[in-house]
């Protein structure tokens, strides 16, 4: 991790340092002048710089004893929590590329105008120190595990300090950095090829989370193979699994607070470590980032481990029902009926319908678990894209409360995301003349279909579906986001428990 402060005193340059300076998109051009003299506002002004995220001007100074780079960085707008993440993101970011080993990130309102914790909110203060140390923290971030050496990128930065009026944001320094480890855990897992990224890989990552966390928190983690999955008449996930080598793992992480909980919550992510979307099987395009099909298994584990480093106040347990879906002559045909754990029948209508096949199974596991609550999150339809594009998660529930508590968190958090209706009369696409559904509907809907396929299977417990097919990977860079795995939506998790969560519908 890097070593983040936060300074009200101007920080001495030093060798290796890069002087970051923020400027909006209405920032005063004149006011650039006093500072670091006219030549330079007037190249700033004729390089047509306008503040807009993603602009930068750099130049060197000679500032005491030292020379110091400036990197004068377009900052847009700190209405929404992406700006300052991303703003020391991209500081950082740049940091690496110019060799610096220092950042000093100038955020001082006479250098850039009223920031979020002018006000003084506590909470806003707080959050804003998080949402810096989270965007420092991964401005580091890159997979590079299959990459030689001498291909890989700088790494130099060691140091942030944040220059500001008040350094009270700093002491949510630790958290945003906890944080950001868990998105790029999530991450990791997301990037890594299918071939690494196995079944048996997730349960040996979730087996090292509870070891590294044991010392010091109440955790466990139970792994069920098929034959203990078979005796819990998991009929769904296992017959998704049977048309793969390798074994299925159904895996159970459990956190339980050190102070008195306040409820029981159930994280259950998707664990297809692997779709060629089975005797359905995709075409070539839609196959090749299949390795991302457990995204939902990530971001639960990284979740989990980030919950109890924070001491959060729920008990809570992440479930993965990990497994390929693969095209073999063991493998689930179109037409099969499968039972699952609660005794409902399944005619498979599209073997590459299976995620809901095997989350069925891990919902009515959690269920038993007598939870407060219960949030899935996976990446179960392309339909959900469809309708909202690559960036934006489609939830849905029929509790209210649960929702607008669940969205909350996801502004604060910075993770964009958009409520879906669950229409009953939809479940008619559901029907089958041989079993009590079918796991597929129609084309139209089907990310609303999807969810009322799940919703068959909540055992009466309060529930809501997360679909993030979209933005649990990215193919470009946007944001605090570098191309492949995003880790979304774990901070939006994190978030979510560490705030005020309804237990009932008011």
């Amino acid at each position: 991790m890097l070593q983040i402060t936060w300074t009200t005193a101007e920080p001495t340059p030093v060798a290796g340092q890069l002087l970051v300076v923020p400027l909006r998109a209405d920032h005063d051009v004149t006011a650039i002048a006093p500072r670091f003299g006219k030549a330079i506002a007037d190249a700033i002004q004729s390089a047509h710089f306008h503040g807009k995220p993603g602009e930068s001007f750099v130049f060197t100074r000679a500032h005491g004893d030292a020379l110091e780079r400036v990197l004068v960085l377009g900052c847009g707008s700190f209405a929404e929590a992406s700006g300052l993440r991303t703003l020391a993101h991209d500081a950082v970011r740049h940091a690496h590329g110019v060799g610096a080993t220092r950042v000093v990130i100038d955020l001082r309102a006479a250098s850039i105008g009223e920031l979020p914790w002018t006000d003084g909110d506590n909470a806003t203060v707080r959050r804003s120190g998080e949402l810096v140390a989270q965007g420092a923290e991964l401005g580091s971030y890159a997979y590079e595990r299959f990459v030689t050496e001498d291909k890989r990128g700088r790494r130099t930065v060691q140091e942030v300090i944040v220059w500001a009026d008040t350094a009270a944001p700093g002491e949510a320094t630790k958290r945003g950095s906890i944080v950001a480890a868990s998105i790029a855990r999530a991450r990791d897992l997301v990037n890594g090829p299918a071939g690494l990224v196995t079944p048996s890989h997730l349960a040996g990552v979730a087996e090292e989370v509870v070891e590294s966390l044991r010392a010091s928190h109440d955790v466990a983690v139970t792994v069920l193979d098929r034959e203990a999955c078979l005796e819990r008449n998991m009929g769904c996930f296992l017959g998704v699994a049977q048309g793969s080598d390798e074994a299925p793992k159904f895996i159970h992480l459990s956190y339980r607070p050190k102070q008195k909980s306040r409820g029981r919550v159930i994280l259950i992510g998707k664990g297809v470590t692997f779709d060629s979307g089975g005797y359905s099987l995709k075409p070539t395009d839609g196959m090749l980032d299949m390795k991302m099909d457990m995204a939902g298994a990530a971001a639960v584990i990284g979740a989990f481990e980030g919950i109890a480093r924070l001491d959060l106040p729920w008990e809570v347990h992440a479930l993965v029902a990990a497994t390929e879906n693969m095209v073999s002559g063991r493998a689930y045909r179109l037409g099969d009926i499968l039972v699952a754990s609660n005794g409902k029948t399944v005619e498979i209508n599209n073997t590459d319908a299976e995620g809901r096949l095997t989350l069925a199974d891990a919902m009515v596991y959690g269920a038993r678990l007598e939870p407060d609550l219960m949030i899935d999150f996976a990446t179960l339809t392309g339909a959900c894209m469809v309708a909202l594009g690559p960036k934006i998660a489609g939830v849905m529930t029929k509790d209210d409360s649960l929702a607008e508590d669940w969205l909350a968190a996801s502004t604060r958090s910075g993770e964009t995301m958009w409520r879906l209706p669950l229409p009953d009369d939809l479940k008619e696409q559901l029907k089958s003349k041989v079993a009590d559904m079918k796991n597929t509907g129609e084309r139209w809907g089907g990310a609303l279909t999807a969810g009322l396929f799940l919703s068959e299977f909540t055992e009466g417990r309060r529930w809501m579906h997360v679909d993030i097919a979209g933005p649990a990977m990215a193919s470009k860079a946007y944001g605090v986001t570098t191309p492949g795995g995003t880790g979304f939506p774990v901070a939006t998790i994190i978030e979510f428990l560490s705030g005020d969560v309804r237990l009932s519908a008011p």
